[in-house]
């Protein structure tokens, strides 16, 4: 049992049973391999004391000391060749888990005989189980990058099949099964995609699981940590508020899940240090002070999104425009003419999301003197008001302003007006300088 050597595509397709297997499933997945690509072997039973990871950020190089030590005997090699993949041609047994939360990709997995392990998470990886496989917690396959084939009966007190290649021969879940690709499962079962894309857990899924968790992301989270995830589960850990805190230490949407009686000021203190205004919305409003509130404007002006509406002042959204926040995110009853100046002023392309009724000829003399107003034409048009007419009345705020509209607005109206109203200034021959090349084209094609 556990010995285990490197042998190469090649010469893995010129032993039969590899070989068929591989020619049973390589059209579906889209998998290819070069001749000499590297693989672990074992001809016989595995079996892992702790879990299994087949994302290849856990290792998988043949240089990798560390991820070597679970493959006793492996040959030292000092190559930073990736290794694609473990065969077995026998049983594995995983003590933990096998998982492969990465659903884009992740190692090769063939077993000829069975697999038994805590749970099974299948996202990006191809994996091939020949016989059995015996879960004995969840069976979550997720994402439509990966595939998964079991020619033997797939047994799991929760089974989850979700926008994934799967294909199962048989299958028994005693507690709760879900297939959005067949639609077999109870209709009580069914999960649902939100706004945002997540899948959210039934309430049938819900109830069976120790945690608050609320969508496939977050469970497969906790499978991920290695952890017990059913209720009913005699080796799950002390749910107390270091529990917590390390949870919410690796992953934002802990946020989300933390039960009431852990959401302590200390608690949120840890949370915002680490994740900032995302925090806000999930404490009590008590927990935010106006220090906490000013601090996350000053540091990204997007933050004023998060901060609650019974602690939001006009004070705050003028600090939020100074570090560059969007229209969108500031309240309807605070927007005023002052207030999208000082917002498109640090934030010029916030002017797309201006509501109509506000864009005005004032409003568009202030766009085109603080940056290029490269979309005049269309808000004029929206305003009904004449471009010439905006330009001019820009360039009487000053001879600075020659730059910005000379700049990105040249044309013989703006250059005569500027000369009219500034040749005899002492700064005019620096702008006739600058832009001299654009002035002789004018006098070329009159």
């Amino acid at each position: 049992m556990n010995n285990f050597d490197f042998i190469t595509f090649k010469e893995l397709l010129a032993i039969p049973d590899f070989q068929d297997s591989w020619k049973a499933i390589s059209p579906y997945h889209g998998e290819e391999f070069e001749e000499d690509a590297i693989f672990i072997v074992s001809h016989g039973d595995v079996s892992f004391a702790d879990h299994f990871r087949l994302d290849i950020d856990h290792g998988w190089t043949m240089h990798d000391k560390k991820w070597k030590e679970q493959f006793p005997n492996l040959p030292l090699h000092s190559s930073d060749e990736r290794v694609e993949g473990l065969i077995i041609f026998g049983n594995l047994h995983i003590k933990g888990s096998l998982l492969n939360e990465e659903g884009d990709y992740g190692a090769f997995l063939y077993v000829s005989g069975q697999i038994n392990c805590q749970s099974l998470v299948a996202g990006g990886s191809v994996m091939y189980v020949k016989k059995e496989v015996t879960v004995t917690e969840v069976f979550i396959s997720h994402y439509n990058h990966g595939y998964f084939r079991a020619d033997g009966l797939v047994t799991a007190p929760v089974l989850i099949i979700n926008d994934h290649y799967t294909i199962l021969n048989d299958h028994q879940a005693s507690l709760f099964y879900y297939n959005d690709k067949t639609g077999e499962n109870p209709p009580e079962n069914n999960c649902y995609e939100d706004e945002d894309g997540d899948w959210l857990c039934s309430d049938q899924l819900g109830k069976l699981l120790a945690n608050p968790t609320p969508t496939f992301e977050d469970l497969i989270f906790d499978l991920n940590e290695g952890e017990y995830v059913l209720s009913t589960a005699t080796q799950l850990p002390a749910k107390d508020e270091h529990y917590w805190l390390r949870k919410l230490n690796k992953n934002w949407s802990i946020l989300n899940r933390i039960p009431a009686e852990f959401k302590t000021h200390r608690v949120f203190e840890k949370a915002y240090a680490k994740y900032g205004a995302l925090s806000f919305s999930y404490f009590p409003e008590s927990f935010i002070s106006q220090e906490r509130i000013e601090q996350s404007l000053i540091k990204n002006g997007i933050n004023i999104r998060y901060v609650p509406d019974s602690l939001l002042t006009k004070a705050h959204c003028y600090l939020a425009a100074k570090h560059q926040t969007h229209l969108s995110f500031v309240p309807d009853k605070y927007l005023d003419k002052d207030l999208i100046k000082e917002v498109i002023h640090y934030h010029e392309s916030q002017m797309s999301s201006v509501p109509p009724e506000f864009i005005t000829e004032e409003l568009l003399i202030d766009y085109v003197r603080l940056g290029p107003g490269l979309w005049l034409d269309k808000y004029c048009k929206i305003a009904n008001v004449s471009k010439d007419t905006v330009l001019l009345k820009a360039l009487d705020s000053g001879i600075e302003t020659i730059d910005k509209i000379w700049g990105h607005h040249f044309q013989e109206a703006v250059y005569s007006y500027a000369k009219k109203r500034y040749e005899n200034e002492p700064e005019w021959n620096q702008y006739l300088a600058k832009f001299q090349k654009k002035i002789d084209r004018l006098s070329a094609s009159a």
